[in-house]
């Protein structure tokens, strides 16, 4: 049966709008499947591990240098990591902060980029480990970066491109809303319900 990983990671509850758009999204995927399951995990409220020294020598180091310590950091990980293996699809609430991504995104980013887990080197450079998957970012910004006067100040989306790229998920939608004014908001989740139509019609 499919299976969906849910992640949010905006800072606000009831007022976030990338939560809206990506409960949306789910909320549709769960009619479209309705035998599908879905694994929901919030890293605002239960924020994945930094990379410590005991994570970098759990991963990298020889097993004669583990310890209690570098094999819980690596553990944590790998309940990380087993969630993305699982899913078919995942659905992202990644809201712009400072032009990328919040802070515990992308402490929930480096926690699954694990070397020989979910990427590997070959004799032809890096290679993903997490093909095959449909990634769907719920985005919110408070201005257009589609907009060429804003355009250079966008981290967020090619950098979630590059690194999802990277893990070897090429597969990767955009359902964004921009703008701060609740006209805005509403007009901009309305284009999202027709965007998460169609994202699902393509599924």
């Amino acid at each position: 049966m499919p299976h969906l990983l849910h992640i949010d990671s905006s800072s606000r509850s009831a007022d976030s709008v990338s939560r809206r758009i990506s409960a949306r999204y789910v909320d549709a995927w769960r009619q479209q499947n309705p035998e599908g399951t879905v694994t929901y995990r919030d890293v605002t409220v239960n924020t994945p591990n930094f990379v410590s020294a005991d994570w970098v020598t759990g991963v990298f180091a020889p097993a004669e240098y583990h310890t209690p310590q570098t094999r819980a950091a690596v553990d944590a990980s790998s309940v990380l990591i087993s969630e993305v293996e699982a899913a078919d699809v995942l659905v992202l609430g990644v809201p712009m902060y400072n032009f990328n991504v919040p802070a515990t995104f992308k402490a929930w980013i480096d926690q699954i980029a694990m070397a020989g887990r979910t990427f590997a080197y070959d004799e032809n450079g890096p290679r993903g480990l997490l093909g095959g998957k449909k990634v769907v970012i719920a985005r919110a910004s408070g201005s257009d970066f589609s907009n060429p006067a804003f355009a250079p100040m966008d981290f967020h989306a090619p950098y979630l491109r590059g690194i999802l790229g990277f893990l070897g998920i090429t597969d990767v939608e955009f359902i964004s809303v921009n703008g701060q004014t609740p006209e805005q908001i509403e007009a901009g989740l309305t284009e999202a319900d027709q965007a998460i139509a169609a994202s699902l019609k393509a599924l």
